[in-house]
Parts: C-alpha cells; structure tokens; sequence
C-alpha cells in the first residue's frame, strides 16, 4: 500500500512542470507589480479629502469635475490636445510618405530607414535641448510649433514602421493587375494601395496621437505659459500642490490610452480576421 501511494506521488511530481510553475508565477507578479501603481492613482482619484492618500477616505467626482472645470487644466488639456493634433497630421503624412517611397527599394533602404528612426533612440532631453536653441535662433520659441515638431520626430517612427509592415503585406499582383487594366500610378494608389493600408495608417496615427498627448521630457523645455500641456501641468502641480486632481487627470490619461490602444488591437484583429 504504502509503495503505491510513493509511486503514485513520485509519478505527480513527474508531471509537475516545475519551470512552466516558476514561469507563470514570475508572469503575474510582473503583471501586479505593473498593474498595482495604476489601480493606486485610479483608487485615490475618488478621494473626497484635499489630500492624496490611499487608501482614500469617501468617495468624491469632485477631482474630475474640478479637472474640467478649473481653467488652468482645461487650457492645457486644449494645448495638448492642439498639439497632439498638428503633430499626429505631421508625423502621419511624413510616416506614410516615407514608407511608401522605400517600398521595394532594396539597395539605399537600411540606411533611410536608419535615419527614420534615430529619433527614437536619441533622449528626448537631447532633442529638447536641441530644439530649444534651435527654435529660439528662428524665433518660434513661445510658439507650440516646436513641440509639435518635437512630438513629430517621434511620432513619424511610428507611423512609418506600422504602414511599411502592412505594405509588406501588400500582394504586389494587386497593383500590377491595376496597372495591366490602365491605371496610372495615382489611380493605381488611390483605388487599391490606399484602401489596403488605411487602416496602417489609422493605427500609426493612434499611436502618434498617444505618444504627443502624453510626451513629458521635451514638453518641459519647449513649452511657456501659453503652451504649457498638460503633463507639464501634472509635474508643476505635484512640486507646488499635491492635489487628488492629479490623480483625476492621470486616470483620465490612462482610459485614454486604453482606448486607443484597444481600437488599434480591434482593427488590426478585425483586418486579420478579413484576410482570412
């Protein structure tokens, strides 16, 4: 009796993949260790006191209704927006362009593509730097031009990496077969390349938007009053008052990149589910 029970609990140990247990364990405390600082600010933006605390005592819309309502974060939620805007515009159309002239290029392709996405690897306290003098030489400083060029040299990586993987995807019959009918190379574009890749550029833009809406580090040394935006804001609130609206507004930012991201995944998922 007692060899069956030792063999039957020698053969479960057997059984027991013990790196597949360390794996999954490892993968949800990574998760709640991401997840729990964001369930905090969401938890403390219904607080019904004056100050931060968790947990939070009473439940308030007070910091939410304060954060669109008190002019100073409603003008900068305006700036953001306003920026995120003109940049998501710039980034998509460079992004786009750019993917479009390289496609089937092979031989000059490792080198733009290189150029198109240093910005990327370049701190953004560089590039802040940078175009603080540069655009206090022209005379755009004070303006929201430089961030939003800024935010278009991070935007466009984006852009051009999500709309150069779809083209790859792209059956270069299609277009050989418009082009065998009569079409010229702008009805060619507009009646088959154009339609397969809009969606591309729909979540590059997304993602250049969300990127913009939420850039810190060159925002802090580009902007003025005027232009300040809106994560700005959040920084100079938590130095001088630590408000709960903050934690209003960074949920608010949160939902908004949820939802953004969500629609690019449903888009993207229901392209795939087309294709097939």
């Amino acid at each position: 009796m007692r060899n069956t029970s030792a063999r039957g609990k020698a053969e479960w140990l057997q059984k027991l993949d013990f790196y597949d247990i360390a794996l999954k364990l490892f993968s949800w405390a990574a998760f709640l260790f991401v997840l729990a600082p964001i369930i905090i600010v969401v938890v403390v933006s219904f607080t019904s006191k004056e100050m931060i605390s968790f947990p939070p005592k009473g439940f308030s819309l007070r910091w939410y209704y304060a954060f669109f309502t008190e002019p100073p974060w409603m003008e900068n939620f305006k700036n953001s927006i306003l920026i995120a805007t003109y940049s998501t515009l710039l980034s998509t159309s460079i992004g786009t362009l750019a993917a479009l002239s390289l496609k089937g290029k092979t031989r000059d392709y490792p080198k733009i593509n290189t150029v198109i996405l240093l910005p990327m690897m370049i701190p953004g306290v560089i590039l802040g730097i940078s175009l603080l003098m540069f655009s206090g030489k022209i005379g755009l400083y004070g303006t929201v031009w430089p961030v939003v060029l800024a935010h278009s040299l991070w935007g466009t990586p984006y852009v051009y990496m999500i709309v150069s993987s779809v083209l790859q995807g792209i059956d270069p019959a299609l277009e050989d077969a418009a082009r065998n009918l009569g079409a010229g190379p702008a009805k060619t574009f507009l009646l088959v390349t154009a339609p397969l890749i809009k969606t591309g550029i729909f979540v590059g833009a997304l993602f250049a938007f969300i990127s913009s809406f939420g850039e810190f580090i060159m925002a802090l040394f580009l902007t003025t009053g005027k232009t300040t935006t809106l994560p700005v804001q959040i920084f100079t609130s938590l130095k001088y008052d630590i408000s709960p609206v903050v934690a209003a507004v960074s949920t608010f930012f949160i939902v908004l990149t949820v939802l953004f991201v969500g629609t690019s995944v449903a888009l993207t998922g229901i392209k795939t589910l087309r294709s097939h």
